[in-house]
């Protein structure tokens, strides 16, 4: 059980099976009258536990700001949280794109574009696919916001594990492409060219 948790890939399997790994070696210790391991698995357990429901908890508040969009649901056990406060740049215009972002709560503002982001909606994935690797805006905190974090990394391994994901994502990429034409043609060519 050891073994699994360190091959699990999402943060809630991992969390589940580092609890059924503890239970194990408490009755283990138990039966064995090895105090040491008890002790330390009688540890463990409540911070397992506690993590493990924090992290279902964190899945439950995404789910319910995605309303139903099932596409993202393999997201989120590899997103990370952070909470923004107001007035805060996620990131400004040709900074190195590295990570997508998903609003859970707040609002986020696209200065260039005049354009506010609600929550339930992915942000900066455009960056992370262009041959550059830069963001093709500035996103800036207007209220405080608690977003869900993705590494480039995850999601580009996301996309070749699940072509359903990869399929949405060039869906969403593309109609925003076609919706947010921008009145600066400098700004048009550099968002679309991906």
């Amino acid at each position: 059980m050891v073994f699994l948790t360190f091959c699990m890939k999402g943060m809630l399997k991992l969390r589940v099976m580092a609890v059924a790994s503890n239970i194990a070696f408490l009755i283990y210790g138990a039966v064995a009258e090895l105090i040491p391991i008890f002790v330390l698995h009688a540890a463990l357990l409540p911070l397992n536990l506690y993590r493990t429901v924090q992290k279902v908890k964190e899945i439950r508040s995404i789910r319910t700001a995605l309303e139903g969009r099932a596409e993202i649901d393999i997201l989120i056990p590899f997103m990370t949280r952070k909470r923004l406060p107001k007035d805060t740049v996620l990131f400004r215009r040709g900074d190195v794109a590295d990570a997508i972002y998903f609003l859970a709560n707040g609002k986020l503002l696209i200065p260039e574009l005049q354009k506010t982001i609600s929550p339930g909606t992915l942000v900066g994935e455009m960056g992370i696919f262009r041959p550059d690797k830069d963001r093709t805006a500035s996103v800036l905190c207007i209220t405080e916001c608690e977003l869900y974090e993705i590494s480039q990394d995850n999601v580009e391994n996301l996309c070749l594990d699940n072509p359903q994901f990869g399929l949405f994502l060039t869906k969403l990429i593309a109609s925003r492409l076609i919706a947010e034409t921008p009145s600066e043609p400098e700004l048009y060519l550099q968002t679309t060219s991906i």
